[in-house]
């Protein structure tokens, strides 16, 4: 992620953000899943959490560097989902899953 300066403004209003997200639910309904991305179970995440080809780059990538667990990967691609609906993507792609990268704790 860019830093940010304490000039910068916001650009996107609470209505559009308002927008994004009745459109990553409706995505979601869409995709027929049941429970939203955050409570998506591990056959789900198969299913549902779809990586573009520079996604699985990055993700294969993360674990080397990181040694993520399983559990872990789950969790990321459960994020790199939903910030993919709100980008209105149906696949993950790898702006996706390094924003949802940048989220985990240390």
């Amino acid at each position: 992620m860019q830093e940010i300066s304490p000039n910068d403004t916001q650009d996107i209003s609470s209505t559009q953000v308002k927008d994004m997200v009745n459109q990553a639910f409706k995505m979601q309904r869409e995709r027929k899943q049941i429970r939203l991305n955050g409570k998506l179970r591990e056959q789900e995440v198969e299913k549902f959490c779809k990586l573009s080809l520079d996604g699985e780059r990055i993700l294969f990538s993360a674990v080397e560097k990181f040694g993520l667990s399983n559990r872990a990967l789950e969790s990321i691609k459960k994020v790199a989902r939903t910030i993919a609906d709100l980008d209105s993507s149906q696949t993950i792609e790898k702006k996706h899953l390094l924003e949802a990268l940048s989220y985990r704790k240390r």
